[in-house]
């Protein structure tokens, strides 16, 4: 029989580490549709904020979805590491609403992608912010109250002239997925 090697869902260290953009996503523990309560954001927010502020990060975007969130993060050092800035985060972010009654918030780990020459953050952030839209929640992105940044005044949404889409959503024509990468 021949041995199973399962694939590498990670880049190298080098990718998670300084001055990059990613567009992340973060799944709510079981898909539940809690994350674009009030109160919890209430709870998570200022552990986003804070956890920037440890982790030289700062956010481009963040839209809480009912069963998940997008950010649109950048690392705004050499040092800055995104593996140590998620676990800090969500680590933060479990406890604080715990407090709320809400036992791991989390599913493990999540989804990221690495903005590369030639995608645009404003087009990762717009794809983000018109989430809600998509979802058939809103008319219109700012309608949505669980969105904003912290690099520019909320609701400025960006004009972008190249659609962004996750890699590991299909893509519309082709109906393949580009490469998957979940952290661990």
């Amino acid at each position: 029989m021949p041995d199973f090697q399962r694939k590498r869902n990670r880049l190298g260290p080098d990718s998670y580490r300084g001055r990059h953009a990613y567009f992340l996503t973060l799944c709510a523990n079981e898909r539940r549709k809690i994350l674009a309560e009030r109160l919890l954001l209430e709870g998570v927010l200022p552990v986003l904020l804070a956890s920037c502020g440890s982790h030289p990060f700062n956010v481009n975007a963040y839209c809480f979805m009912p069963d998940h969130l997008h950010l649109v993060v950048i690392g705004e050092s050499d040092s800055s590491s995104l593996p140590r800035f998620m676990q800090a985060f969500k680590s933060l972010a479990a406890r604080a609403t715990r407090k709320l009654g809400i036992a791991k918030l989390w599913q493990k780990g999540f989804y990221d992608h690495v903005l590369v020459d030639g995608e645009s953050l404003d087009a990762a952030s717009l794809y983000a912010f018109l989430n809600p839209v998509r979802a058939g929640l809103v008319q219109r992105a700012e309608e949505w109250p669980h969105s904003g940044s912290f690099m520019f005044p909320w609701p400025n949404v960006p004009v972008v002239s190249t659609p962004f889409v996750p890699p590991w959503k299909p893509d519309a024509k082709t109906g393949w997925q580009k490469e998957r990468r979940m952290a661990r």
